[in-house]
């Protein structure tokens, strides 16, 4: 019987022709495991030759590392007869004829036909789907890595780093919470702190208590990443919190600077094995770019509180070069009165109280010069361990006996380079802070040893050029300092002690001192725990440890006849020198610019001393009088003075270290034996 030309086509065909050109692979497999039927597409996708997928096992198309746990797993499927929808699921793996594995979603239908059960198998090639999925993944992850980094430039505070980096970490990574981990200085135990993703409110604001028995420990401890596929099957301690919270797999990356790790990030999904390499690579750059970040930070504020006190030095240098010229008037004067031998007893009271005045101020301008690194310092070889054994008895006096004093120093430490009694002062002022924080008592531990920094970035500090160092370590037990005190630590006049028991200036002047003598000094404080302060002095390299005999002074009288000729801008200044040299015998001759000494030298040729300031007024400075008055006298010996020490004279004036100096303010004693001294020595051409 013919079909008519307009009839519908028969069911059988239509279904042979649907199944044949199927845009999926389609398999029937039966109850033992065999393909008894496939579609064109089938081979295909399969690189099978027509036909030679028939009779084959299903197995066959699964990789080997999963052939042998499919069987079981197919014979209780067909037991159920469970349906499998197409894209249900993770992405499995099948294998090519050819040998090749591929991605695939596979949807699985069970039927009943006239063979018995058989299981229909839809296949789909998802690679080009991953791919695309993959590279909108990598363009998603490098847009979160181009805001965080660009947060990183603009923002200085950690916390709102932090904040930032766990909310662009979580979608990217599709975990179920990122979380920022901070421990708490000198505790064990951390704080979530930041939270980001669908269980972030559940997880933000649980305490580690004890970090150092967990991973997270770990991960501060070594700094290196970690993964974890499956927590159930890890025998790896987890923070309980995350268990409870039902996660599975973790992700931990550490963050902080290159001496110490404060912080971690965590990565968390309740889907075992979650996580792949890329995902781990990922937060990892995120904890960088944060830890770059936080370094940054930590060398632009050395940098400005650097620059900061530099500022101060220099203002403070200033301040106390003017004063000492007012001291030098003060105290000249008082002593023209102490010489008129005044008969009133309260006269010469008040005469003696501004000695005392005169002298305090003295004091005080010298620990301005500290700061400031215009002191005049003698270095010379310290035994230090010699040192502090002499220097432990003063200090017990001084503390009173509640505070218990522990020196610890090591018998072959090499000799340190620096100003012994400068260093006896820095060292007693740093006690005296120790003692005031602690005013029930405590401990106080000075320790020396030797440092050798390379140089490579990984040591202490980054202040102090690679090299040997002597570092004395002074620690208490007291209150302690705040961030906010420590920042602020060795700024001069800056003190938190009640008004009248302290100057502000103890900090600074050991701050000054240290950066003169090429070394530096740090400090590290925890409120309620105590505060250590270390003092950086380089090694004397080759140095016997004796100071040069030629260096000592001798006695030297200190009047003569000579003429001197006098050149200073300030008027009271100028009085209390001229004073000063008459009652000791010598002509004195006056001038306050260049162009009046010259015509003082022109008309009085016997002038064999010139006696003046470093700096005058306007462009005008002793070196260029000096010069100026040897042309005319070529064996004019000069003696200069100024309230600045001559190690910090400034070196545009061309002077060098065999200059005769006079340090302001002067007594009439020291002004004699200078001018002595000069006068005693060869010429050299230089003066």
């Amino acid at each position: 019987m013919k079909r008519a030309p307009n009839a519908a086509p028969a069911p059988g065909d239509l279904y042979k022709a649907l199944f044949d050109f199927a845009p999926d692979a389609i398999l029937v497999v039966d109850v033992a495991g065999r393909i008894r039927l496939n579609n064109a597409e089938a081979e295909h996708l399969l690189d099978a030759a027509p036909g030679e997928l028939h009779g084959l096992p299903v197995e066959r198309l699964i990789p080997m590392s999963s052939r042998r746990a499919h069987v079981p797993l197919r014979e209780q499927f067909v037991a159920q007869k469970l349906r499998r929808p197409m894209g249900v699921g993770r992405t499995l793996r099948a294998i090519k004829l050819s040998g090749r594995e591929f991605p695939v979603e596979i949807s699985l239908a069970p039927t009943e036909t006239s063979s018995g059960t058989e299981v229909i198998v839809t296949m789909r090639d998802v690679t080009d789907r991953l791919l695309a999925r993959q590279k909108e993944r990598e363009l998603e992850r490098a847009k979160a890595l181009t805001r965080i980094s660009q947060l990183a430039l603009r923002e200085r505070h950690f916390d709102a780093i932090g904040d930032q980096a766990t909310q662009l970490a979580a979608p990217p990574l599709a975990a179920d919470a990122v979380l920022l981990l901070r421990k708490a200085p000198g505790a064990n135990t951390a704080t979530c702190t930041s939270a980001a993703g669908p269980l972030a409110a559940q997880l933000l604001g649980f305490v580690v208590t004890d970090t150092e028995a967990l991973l997270c420990g770990s991960i501060l401890r070594s700094g290196a990443p970690a993964l974890v596929g499956d927590v159930e099957t890890s025998n790896i301690g987890i923070c309980p919190d995350l268990i409870n919270a039902g996660m599975r797999s973790l992700m931990l990356a550490a963050i902080g600077d290159r001496a110490e790790h404060h912080s971690v990030l965590v990565a968390a999904s309740r889907t075992p094995h979650h996580f792949a390499t890329d995902d781990i690579a990922f937060l990892e750059a995120i904890a960088n770019i944060a830890s770059n970040a936080l370094q940054r930070a930590e060398v632009e504020d050395k940098l400005l509180m650097s620059q900061r006190l530099e500022s101060l030095g220099q203002l403070t240098g200033g301040v106390a070069h003017d004063f000492n010229n007012l001291l030098t008037v003060i105290s000249g004067n008082l002593q023209i009165l102490e010489d008129m031998a005044l008969p009133d007893p309260f006269a010469q009271r008040a005469i003696a109280s501004a000695h005392r005045a005169t002298r305090r101020g003295a004091e005080l301008t010298s620990k301005l010069l500290a700061f400031s690194r215009r002191q005049t310092l003698l270095p010379a070889p310290i035994r230090v361990p010699e040192l502090l054994s002499a220097f432990r008895d003063l200090l017990a006096r001084t503390l009173g006996p509640n505070i218990e004093i522990v020196v610890t120093t090591d018998p072959e430490l090499p000799l340190a380079l620096a100003d012994s009694g400068q260093l006896e002062t820095a060292l007693l002022n740093l006690a005296v802070n120790a003692r005031d924080a602690m005013p029930t008592g405590g401990k106080l531990g000075i320790e020396a040893s030797e440092v050798v920094l390379e140089g490579d970035g990984s040591d202490a500090t980054d202040e102090l050029r690679a090299g040997r160092y002597v570092r004395l370590s002074v620690s208490d037990t007291g209150t302690g300092m705040s961030r906010e005190t420590l920042a602020r630590a060795f700024e001069p006049f800056y003190t938190t002690k009640a008004v009248g028991k302290g100057s502000g200036l103890g900090l600074s002047m050991v701050y000054g001192f240290a950066k003169q003598s090429a070394g530096h000094v740090t400090a590290y404080s925890e409120m309620g725990v105590g505060t250590t302060i270390n003092l950086f002095l380089p090694v004397a390299e080759g140095a016997s440890g004796q100071r040069d005999a030629s260096s000592r002074k001798a006695a030297l009288a200190i009047s003569g006849d000579e003429a001197i000729l006098v050149v200073e801008d300030d008027p009271d200044v100028q009085a209390v020198a001229v004073r000063f040299l008459q009652s000791l015998g010598y002509r004195v001759f006056t001038a306050a610019n260049r162009r009046t000494a010259s015509a003082r030298v022109r008309a009085h040729p016997d002038i064999a001393l010139l006696f003046t300031d470093v700096v005058l007024q306007g462009d005008e400075t002793g070196p260029r009088v000096a010069a100026s008055l040897q042309k005319i006298k070529p064996d004019l010996r000069v003696l200069y003075a100024s309230g600045y020490a001559k190690s910090a004279l400034p070196l545009q004036l061309g002077l060098n270290d065999e200059i005769a100096f006079l340090r302001k303010p002067y007594s009439r004693d020291q002004l004699g034996q200078a001018v002595r001294k000069v006068l005693a020595d060869q010429p050299d051409g230089k003066r």
